[in-house]
């Protein structure tokens, strides 16, 4: 498990979250719904494959979106080392995860 999904383990299920992706080109509140192990779509054979865990992530509120993400409240989004976004913080503002640029 990479050093976010770790952070992100800590709190449980409907933990109430504030992320930001692309340096704010997509700012959202949303809660985590559940954290699992997935994959990059290669076959185990194919050069390349990755494992990893995945936060599945209900949108509660977008609050800017200038990206190319075509996404509406209630939407589900998942978040991970392969999209990872730029800062999580918890609802109080506690930083529960920033990326290094």
């Amino acid at each position: 498990m990479d050093e976010m999904m770790k952070k992100i383990n800590k709190y449980p299920n409907g933990t109430y979250l504030k992320i930001e992706f692309s340096d704010g080109l997509l700012v959202l509140y949303g809660t985590i719904d559940t954290m699992y192990e997935t994959n990059n779509g290669l076959e185990e054979d194919e050069d390349g494959y990755k494992e990893f865990y995945a936060c599945l992530i209900s949108i509660e509120k977008i609050i800017t979106n200038l990206s190319d993400n075509i996404l509406q409240e209630g939407d589900l989004i998942e978040i991970s080392i392969e999209d990872q976004p730029t800062l999580i913080e918890t609802r109080d503002g506690t930083v529960i995860w920033k990326a290094h640029p």
